[in-house]
């Protein structure tokens, strides 16, 4: 059963870091900039959220991609 898939939306999610928990686990804060192309290519993506990351009052602790696609059947 061949299935077809239609990209809908890509998110770039910056994870910052946000402190150190009561219990010594690493606290994180998640900045959500949505509406990217989803046919940008991802060093395009990594060099905006680098320079986004500079304009941050908390340190970087990774760059994420979300892409959110939808399935169908051909």
């Amino acid at each position: 059963m061949p299935v077809n898939t239609i990209p809908v939306a890509t998110d770039l999610i910056l994870v910052l870091d946000n402190g150190i928990g009561s219990s010594g686990q690493q606290l994180t804060q998640n900045r959500v900039y949505k509406n990217i192309k989803t046919d940008a290519n991802n060093d395009k993506i990594y060099s905006v959220a680098e320079t986004l990351a500079g304009l941050q009052n908390k340190r970087k602790l990774a760059i994420q991609r979300r892409d959110i696609v939808e399935i169908e059947l051909t």
